[in-house]
């Protein structure tokens, strides 16, 4: 493992003058110092997700400048600006090809269509990648640890000894690519040392797409953090002492809003929360169907610190996801999340896979089925000891170490 080092705790049993001295330095040829660019497609201070769980528990003797797009909205860091003792962001100038803007991610894909476009942007972030290299360590290794795709242009730039791609979504699908750029995702594919998927469907779309060496990783969660939270009923909004049927995460186009607002007119001694940003689209749907159903409250985005009591304050947690491309290798942190706390969940059948997380996850096939799933759980004492047993498999921890181990294989 990683964080292994028998060689220097044998050494201190030994008497032999000079021992330490020989000891540290082959302490630090079995552990060499690890640098790494973490090419994100989140900003740090968006929904704190899989690229900040991982890299917040990465091996304490690693750097890492996290590279974030510049996202509207959030504060940019044109220099590194630390986060932590050993983590610092920077926006960076990627194509933003999922802003929340409409008009933008016209633009974006307009730019990202045209040749001279492109090569302007790609030399534009050359340039702003050499006046980052000051950051990194003289004499450690360098991993590009890349989890936005459209960074493989640059990556020589930023001088990797090793690539790990963490294919969290199937890309192509997230949001209409310029076909000029879609080599750049196979490139990456086939190039990388490493690719870890976070789902069985994305581990065969990247051998498609030409990986060789692939590894299934899955999200998790912070299993004591949420199984601890006292839960706040009085936090979630509409009418008091009525149970709460409830979503956490993005409220985006695989969302299906028909689906809740039926759910609450079914459920009328009930209220359906939702909580978590919205695509401006999505979101006028969300308000239409909220002020046409009074016991249906959108919360909008909650900052990570309370989503435990949030989902706390839960009787039956959703995952309302409608069948996409997408959505069919999406592995869901909020499943976890809800099974931490100790709340039972209903979900559509959005994927192949759904029927592996029976301990904790009830799934309807078709809108009949998720109103009376949901109904039986309401009814029934949940089983909080299986709920957070099935938690404790994916505790964030435990993930963290692992993906360490194969970002880092070779440096023990």
């Amino acid at each position: 493992m990683v964080n292994d080092r028998p060689h220097l705790s044998a050494c201190f049993h030994l008497a032999r003058p000079g021992t330490l001295l020989l000891c540290a330095i082959a302490e630090a040829h079995v552990r060499p110092r690890w640098d790494v660019v973490w090419l994100s497609d989140i900003a740090w201070g968006s929904l704190w997700q899989r690229p900040q769980q991982l890299a917040t528990r990465f091996p304490d003797d690693t750097r890492i400048l996290f590279v974030e797009p510049w996202t509207l909205g959030h504060p940019p860091a044109v220099r590194a600006t630390r986060v932590t003792d050993r983590i610092s962001r920077v926006s960076f100038p990627f194509l933003p090809l999922h802003a929340r803007s409409l008009g933008l991610r016209r633009l974006a894909y307009q730019w990202g269509s045209s040749g001279i476009g492109v090569g302007t942007l790609l030399a534009m972030q050359r340039a702003w990648a050499a006046t980052l290299r000051g950051f990194f360590r003289s004499g450690s290794r360098r991993l590009a640890l890349v989890q936005n795709f459209m960074a493989y242009p640059t990556l020589r730039a930023w001088r990797p000894e090793r690539i790990v791609y963490d294919m969290i979504d199937a890309p192509l699908h997230f949001a209409p690519v310029p076909p000029r750029l879609v080599p750049y995702w196979k490139s990456l594919l086939a190039s990388a040392d490493r690719v870890v998927v976070t789902s069985s469907p994305l581990a065969t779309l990247a051998s498609e797409g030409g990986a060789t060496r692939v590894s299934l990783v899955g999200n998790g969660v912070e299993t004591e953090r949420f199984a601890r939270a006292e839960a706040r009923p009085d936090a979630l909004p509409g009418a008091r002492g009525v149970p709460a049927l409830g979503y956490v995460g993005s409220i985006h186009a695989w969302f299906d809003v028909p689906l809740v607002r039926a759910l609450a007119r079914g459920l009328p001694n009930a209220k359906v929360v939702l909580v978590g940003p919205a695509h401006p689209a999505t979101q006028r749907e969300v308000e239409r169907a909220a002020a046409e159903t009074p016991n249906l409250h959108w919360m909008g985005p909650q900052p990570y610190s309370e989503i435990p009591s949030i989902v706390g304050a839960f009787r039956v947690g959703l995952i309302p996801f409608l069948r996409t491309p997408l959505t069919e290798a999406v592995n869901p942190v909020k499943l976890y999340e809800y099974a931490a706390a100790g709340i039972p969940c209903v979900t559509t059948r959005f994927s192949d896979e759904v029927d592996r997380w029976a301990p904790a996850a009830r799934v309807a096939d078709g809108p009949e089925a998720f109103l009376e799933e949901a109904r039986t759980l309401l009814g029934a004492a949940p089983d909080r000891t299986t709920l957070r047993a099935f938690a404790a498999l994916h505790d964030w921890d435990a993930i963290a170490r692992h993906f360490a181990a194969i970002c880092l294989e070779g440096a023990a």
